[in-house]
């Protein structure tokens, strides 16, 4: 499994990498990216590469350089030309209602996820049933 993690937050990759490496019974080839930009770019680039593309996109609401509904815009734009299907959740500290909201703008987003990430929904979502 192909994971990335989009937060501008370095202790929140910390915290993810180290609950992945603690509590999962394998380990998932994951990526961070403190820009969404970056991850944009990086599936425009692999778009007819399905073995490169993720099965999961992580990624923050709010972040400096792009928002995380700006990139679920834009991610909305791009993923019919994509290979294969991405499941996207959201994780947040936000309990905005117009964060909140974005969950169900989008039919590609699973769930919205109140940080910081647990222990039981870190295998809810990863942990192969």
């Amino acid at each position: 499994m192909k994971l990335i993690f989009i937060d501008d937050e370095p202790i929140q990759h910390f915290i993810i990498q180290r609950m992945i490496e603690t509590y999962l019974s394998y380990q998932p080839v994951t990526q961070y990216y403190f820009d969404a930009t970056k991850v944009l770019e990086f599936l425009i680039k692999n778009k007819s590469n399905s073995d490169e593309l993720p099965d999961m996109i992580f990624v923050d609401i709010n972040m400096a350089i792009m928002s995380g509904s700006s990139f679920l815009h834009k991610y909305n734009k791009l993923r019919s030309g994509l290979a294969r299907k991405i499941d996207v959740y959201i994780m947040s500290s936000s309990i905005d209602p117009m964060d909140l909201a974005l969950a169900k703008k989008y039919d590609f987003v699973l769930d919205y996820i109140i940080k910081p990430l647990t222990k039981v929904t870190l295998k809810k979502i990863l942990e192969p049933a």
